[in-house]
């Protein structure tokens, strides 16, 4: 893997430990980067249906980001999210 794709604080935080520990720190370090990636990718889905979603749709509800790929679908999950949250 090479270092230089990581975030700057990230490589730093490798930087700092022991020669000995870096193979160790290597494997975990792959292992951050995947969830980092798909992270990424998970974000750039709808919450309803799963398709591609459109930044114009995306909303904060109670501080959690909903990412959605229409109109409809919005509306039909901040419905049911709302409804559940007033119980």
């Amino acid at each position: 893997m090479n270092l230089l794709l990581l975030p700057k604080h990230l490589q730093d935080l490798i930087s700092e430990f022991n020669v000995e520990h870096r193979p160790i720190m290597r494997v975990l370090m792959d292992e951050l980067n995947r969830y980092w990636i798909w992270r990424n990718e998970k974000d750039k889905d709808c919450n309803n249906c799963f398709n591609y979603s459109d930044a114009q749709y995306s909303t904060y509800i109670l501080w959690k980001k909903y990412n959605f790929c229409g109109e409809w679908c919005r509306h039909d999950l901040e419905y049911h999210i709302r409804k559940t949250l007033r119980r």
